[in-house]
């Protein structure tokens, strides 16, 4: 009695350890996860979520892939018809005669035949064929899947440009301006006698090439807004409002935090719709080789039916109904090879399926790698570029306190504030590239929140 209630007391205990572990292992995940979604661009950007949200649904390239699963859909229906039964019938009407009949009319004749069929046994080679249907599916529905990630990180990555680009149009106008202040100054001085005409041609033409600068610069804006728009299914009017301001500034992940995302990486393969998409063609290729063997072995079917014969076996005309029923057996003695040939070729296929399979695995971690390398790099290459513009920024306020106390020209004050554009520019870039490489990560770990929500809602 003792021993039972140590026993149950043991296992009561054993269970909520492991409920407790598994409870840690969740948290630690979802802290791990939160970590990296928590800072996505579409956190702290204006519009960007709003644009995901509507790129999900309204995005041609997703709205394609329903329409190839619908067709896979459709091939699997295919598939699955060779297990089910068979209805069929034929009916002929025609007008004869008997020539050799002195006494014969035209009469009319009807011909009819009634047929249920089905086969019994194929040595398993039909329900290979249903399962190939079935993962060729399931193959598209992951094609989606990857289809929605990358579409995430596309439109987070154009979105991002188009605000550095406008940044860039802001600095080649203020180049713009610095350069007309310039030519005025110049222009001034020459009426004066103290410039030549060369000085006064020389910033004539700077002003003119900072003038084309800026146009080409807003063609290259309008041309990413459009094709950002065209990506995401609206009109390029709908979003450009969109776009105020540059990067916003968000703290960067430290090296030991970045250097922690190693311990998911297991986990980010095992959740790769891109790797299950290669172990689900190796099993397709499976099925192949399967029914490949099963080719030449005989095949079992049963048929029961209603028919007219015109004829009997003396050719006598026989107009009554004929009901029958029975099982047969077929199967290929010699087929040229063929079977040999389908064998080689499934094998063959498998084997690659397999390779393809063990160098998606190893391409993944790869790029996992990688991109934790990215991050660690761009975290510390935009830590830098947020001191240098805090510097710049300061050397501003003190030119421009310097100008009003006369002791710098508009020139140096001008040029002070170009540097600190340039700078802008730059940390714009940074803080880019740096939130672009954090998107990469956690999308590779499947953690994008936009993906799996939509990829969430095609499982259900």
């Amino acid at each position: 009695m003792l021993g039972s209630l140590l026993l149950v007391l043991f296992r009561k205990r054993f269970l909520l350890a492991g409920i407790a572990v598994s409870w840690g292992m969740s948290g630690t995940l979802w802290a791990q996860e939160s970590l990296l979604t928590d800072r996505l661009p579409e956190q702290s950007v204006s519009g960007l979520q709003s644009l995901l949200e509507r790129a999900m649904t309204q995005s041609s390239s997703i709205q394609i892939r329903d329409l190839v699963e619908e067709n896979y859909e459709g091939r699997g229906l295919v598939s699955e018809s060779g297990k089910q039964m068979k209805l069929g019938s034929s009916l002929s009407y025609r007008k004869e005669q008997d020539l050799e009949a002195d006494d014969s009319d035209i009469r009319d004749r009807v011909y009819y035949s009634l047929t249920l069929s089905k086969a019994l046994y194929h040595w398993g080679a039909l329900e290979a064929n249903k399962e190939k249907g079935e993962l060729s599916l399931r193959m598209e529905e992951l094609k989606t899947f990857e289809a929605y990630r990358n579409l995430a990180l596309d439109v987070r990555r154009r979105y991002l440009n188009i605000l550095i680009a406008r940044k860039d149009i802001e600095l080649s106008e203020k180049n713009l301006e610095l350069y007309r202040s310039q030519l005025e100054q110049a222009e001034e001085r020459f009426k004066s006698g103290t410039a030549s005409t060369v000085q006064v041609h020389a910033l004539s033409l700077s002003v003119n090439k900072s003038e084309l600068d800026v146009l080409r610069k807003e063609n290259g804006f309008q041309d990413q807004v459009d094709y950002l728009a065209r990506l995401v299914g609206m009109k390029s009017s709908e979003i450009e409002q969109d776009f105020v301001g540059g990067v916003p500034k968000r703290d960067s992940l430290e090296t030991e935090e970045i250097q922690s995302l190693e311990n998911y990486f297991d986990g980010g393969v095992d959740r790769s719709s891109s790797i299950e998409q290669s172990s689900k063609a190796v099993e397709y290729y499976e099925k192949d080789l399967h029914i490949a063997n099963q080719r030449r072995k005989p095949k079992i079917g049963m048929s029961i039916g209603l028919t007219q014969y015109d004829l009997d076996s003396r050719g006598a005309r026989r107009p009554e109904e004929i009901v029958y029923g029975g099982v047969s057996i077929s199967w290929s003695i010699f087929d040229g090879a063929a079977t040999r040939g389908y064998k080689k070729s499934a094998i063959a296929q498998l084997e690659e399926m397999n390779a393809q399979f063990e160098d998606a695995k190893s391409t993944y971690r790869f790029n996992l790698e990688r991109a934790q390398r990215l991050l660690d790099l761009n975290a510390r290459v935009l830590k830098r570029d947020e001191t240098a513009l805090e510097l710049s920024e300061r050397h501003v306020a003190e030119a421009t306190k310097d100008f009003e106390e006369g002791r710098v020209t508009f020139d140096v004050l001008g040029n002070t504030q170009k540097n600190f554009m340039t700078q802008d520019l730059q940390t714009n870039r940074s803080r880019a590239a740096y939130l672009n490489s954090l998107a990469e990560m956690a999308s590779l770990l499947g953690f994008d929140p936009f993906a799996q929500k939509f990829i969430a809602s095609r499982t259900e």
